[in-house]
């Protein structure tokens, strides 16, 4: 688990995340899906039955305040996975502000491990 990798991650990209409904060039997502696969921050292995029982998470955003560190790892890793099959999910999530909302999370869980 790399908590620390994220607070440079959340740096670069909670503005871009907070655009609302401004659109949002595909490449900057390809560069943060990226850098989450270069900081091990994506899990290497993804249970999808896991996934649908943590999908609840994307339904309501507000549920992420309370997400585990894991459960984030498994939300970003899913979104990846669909983001190659179906190119706009990860931008969709965004509008919805399911990413801010996991990346702040891990943002909060990141510093209270490092304090």
């Amino acid at each position: 688990m790399n908590t620390l990798a994220i607070s440079p991650l959340y740096s670069r990209y909670a503005d871009l995340f907070l655009q609302g409904d401004k659109p949002v060039c595909v490449s900057q997502f390809q560069q943060f899906i990226a850098e989450l696969e270069q900081q091990g921050v994506l899990l290497p292995r993804l249970n999808w039955d896991e996934w649908y029982e943590h999908s609840h998470f994307v339904d309501r955003p507000d549920y992420i305040a309370d997400a585990t560190w894991y459960q984030c790892q498994l939300l970003l890793t899913a979104m990846a996975r669909l983001e190659k099959f179906s190119p706009g999910v990860i931008d969709n999530y965004r509008r919805q502000g399911v990413l801010i909302a996991i990346v702040s999370r891990m943002q909060t869980l990141a510093m209270g491990v490092a304090v």
